[in-house]
């Protein structure tokens, strides 16, 4: 996989669903490639930027995988990387991006329990996944249920614990976010680079999941735009984009409760945030519905 290797915006990008944030991302230096296609998914695609010395790099998978991003951070001597994505070919072009920077992961989190972020990281070699606490319980009780393999560089890996470290010279932050649209979300904020790896809190033109607690959701969600640490978001499915997509999801969430609220049924709650986002992709994650439905 070659990161110079620059294809056309508008082929890439053919049919997606871009906020204002994502397209002024694009407009000042968020440099699209393909990367290599493995088994029958089509090619997922990758997109960098730098800020303040620290290259980021976003792997996006293809739609059939819901868009799910893992982010791999060059921080000059080292690499962080972020999430796993689901499957494993979306993690077999994750572990290649990996390697084609050429550069150690010094520290690799996973951001929340829901196994389409970590699904595939048994798959990337050689690389321990450091989470909270809380989310590695969450991801045992998934992975124990046979449904999915059983990420053992998950379950031995480190805790993180949640305030300010420094990695190759940069800080980096830890927050933990509780009942939001998991029960337990990390999120990497880089307060010089003023980037935040926000991951689910925040979709791209893709369908949310109906989430733990919405209400909960929207006022993290208002909190954290009153924050001056960050104006460039790396989301959990979707293209990076900006603080004003906070905005965006703010939006969405308060159409989905009253959708899940006033439907007569999951599946007209799913009729209805189609008719409502009909550019939105990842129809998969609305089908996450019936298991939300309390009525």
């Amino acid at each position: 996989m070659s990161l110079e290797t620059t294809v056309s915006r508008r082929n890439l990008l053919k049919g997606a669903t871009l906020t204002a944030g994502a397209v002024a991302l694009l407009r000042t230096g968020l440099t699209p490639t393909i990367a290599k296609a493995q088994g029958e998914l089509p090619a997922g695609t990758v997109h960098s930027f730098a800020k303040a010395g620290v290259n980021f790099h976003t792997y996006v998978s293809p739609a059939q995988t819901v868009n799910v991003t893992s982010h791999v951070i060059d921080l000059g001597d080292q690499l962080m990387v972020v999430d796993a994505t689901m499957l494993p070919p979306t993690a077999q072009e994750v572990s290649a991006l990996i390697k084609s920077t050429g550069k150690p992961v010094g520290l690799a989190v996973l951001s929340h329990e829901h196994p389409d972020h970590w699904g595939g990281a048994s798959f990337i070699e050689g690389v321990s996944f450091s989470t909270l606490p809380e989310v590695r319980e969450g991801m045992r009780a998934e992975a124990t249920g046979g449904n999915w393999p059983e990420p053992v560089n998950v379950l031995t890996g480190g805790d993180i614990t949640v305030g300010t470290t420094t990695l190759s010279g940069v800080e980096v932050e830890f927050r933990h976010y509780k009942d939001v649209e998991a029960p337990h979300m990390l999120v990497s904020v880089l307060p010089e680079q003023q980037v935040a790896v926000v991951q689910d809190l925040v979709y791209n033109g893709v369908y949310f999941a109906p989430g733990t607690d919405r209400a909960n959701w929207i006022a993290t969600l208002q909190e954290m735009s009153d924050d001056p640490a960050f104006d460039t978001l790396l989301v959990g499915h979707g293209l990076p984009t900006t603080r004003g997509d906070l905005d965006t999801a703010i939006a969405y969430i308060r159409v989905m409760d009253e959708v899940m609220n006033s439907a007569a049924s999951p599946d007209d709650a799913i009729a209805q945030l189609k008719a409502a986002f009909p550019a939105y992709t990842g129809e998969f994650l609305l089908s996450l519905i019936p298991e939300y439905w309390t009525r």
